[in-house]
């Protein structure tokens, strides 16, 4: 018999055992058919939809429903029967085997201009294709939310259309956003997980307040990929053409969007001052094609990690301490110690998500031969924490 995992809800993030979860009816003609209040207040709907009851399984023995929670209830208004299971705190649908497999909740966040939603586009294609035939890995999108929303946001713009995706509305204009891509990976031998990715606007992260309440996930991801704009470190600026740099954004500068995450961690969990936060960060400087006329020229980013069936370890360390080196001469070593003292587990990482700058002016930029450079490095680097993947020293 599989071992059941307690369920975090990937929308309020409410932890409950397998047999907490209630049923909606799935029966279109069902007479007990009403406007789920509940639903629609966690979602931010000011016109409730007309939904399926909401409703427990019926009871079974204590010991029975701990070894195998019910996947499917009988609907008390019109007798069909129902597979869907619903969080008990927010109605929000979970996935059909939620509480059976292993989630692992991976938030990808950043300031302004960063470009997670073109990250998280590259980082699922190189999943689905390159990365899942070194690792014998097959990948999925799991439910109609994901297939739609990275088809319509992500897949269509980028690939299909060769234009730069549009940097995210904030949580408070656009809810959906709140909503989380969840894929299915698959290794050979069967380990496997669920991969619950968020993408959040980068004005959502410029307030404790803001962040509290509308990037909630990144409290309780199990790792984050933090992506920090090196073109808002003010050293870096001024060895740049100024045309090829966007505005200057205070507030998207990297140690001012650490320093919230951790202020977060305080707040919400009641960290000390001497505590780290444990979990796996990948701190990644994203459009590292542009720093290649400030980097050396047998600098590690400018070719592959070769990560071909295992996790090459050497180049994890060797690319860190690069980097550490780079933010150490632009920086000052304020923002590595700030790292340091907070993070017990982080590493440093550089991606391009296109290879090359993109041309045109913002909100109309094309792009042309994506050619992404160490876009899964982070990622791999953290399911070696996770034990899904090998390392090779």
């Amino acid at each position: 018999m599989a071992r059941s995992h307690p369920i975090t809800c990937p929308f309020c993030f409410t932890r409950f055992a397998p047999g907490g979860a209630l049923f909606r009816c799935a029966n279109p003609r069902c007479p007990g058919r009403a406007e789920d209040a509940v639903y629609a207040d966690y979602q931010g709907l000011v016109t409730p939809e007309i939904m399926g009851r909401v409703f427990p399984a019926e009871p079974r023995g204590g010991w029975l429903r701990l070894l195998r929670p019910p996947i499917s209830a009988v609907c008390p208004d019109c007798g069909a029967e129902t597979h869907r299971r619903v969080c008990p705190t927010c109605h929000y649908e979970l996935l059909y085997d939620a509480g059976l497999t292993e989630e692992r909740m991976i938030a990808v966040l950043g300031g302004r201009g960063t470009g997670k939603s073109n990250y998280i586009a590259l980082l699922v294609n190189r999943l689905e294709n390159t990365i899942g035939a070194h690792f014998d890995a097959a990948v999925r999108a799991l439910g109609d939310r994901t297939r739609e929303r990275y088809e319509r946001d992500f897949y269509t713009p980028l690939f299909r259309q060769g234009q730069v995706i549009p940097p995210t509305r904030t949580a408070g204009v656009d809810p959906a956003t709140r909503t989380p891509l969840v894929f299915r990976i698959t290794f050979a031998g069967g380990r496997s997980a669920n991969l619950v990715l968020f993408d959040t606007a980068g004005e959502d992260m410029q307030s404790l307040d803001t962040m509290s309440v509308e990037a909630r996930y990144i409290l309780y991801a199990d790792a984050l990929i933090f992506l920090l704009d090196p073109l808002q470190i003010p050293a870096v600026r001024h060895r740049l053409p100024a045309a090829e740099l966007p505005p200057s954004d205070p507030g998207a500068e990297p140690e001012y969007i650490v320093g919230r995450l951790r202020e977060l961690y305080e707040q919400e969990f009641g960290l000390r001052s001497r505590d780290r936060i444990t979990k796996p960060v990948a701190f990644t400087l994203s459009k590292i094609d542009m720093l290649y006329p400030l980097l050396d020229p047998g600098s590690g980013l400018f070719h592959t990690g070769e990560h071909f069936g295992t996790l090459n370890l050497a180049d994890v360390r060797s690319i860190h301490a690069e980097i550490s080196a780079y933010l150490q001469a632009w920086m000052g070593p304020h923002f590595n110690t700030l790292v340091q003292m907070n993070f017990a587990n982080a590493r440093y990482f550089g991606v391009s998500s296109f290879g090359r700058p993109p041309r045109g002016v913002p909100g109309q930029q094309k792009v042309e031969g994506l050619a992404p450079v160490r876009v899964e490095d982070p990622i791999l680097w953290i399911f070696h924490q996770f034990g899904l993947i090998r390392g090779r020293a």
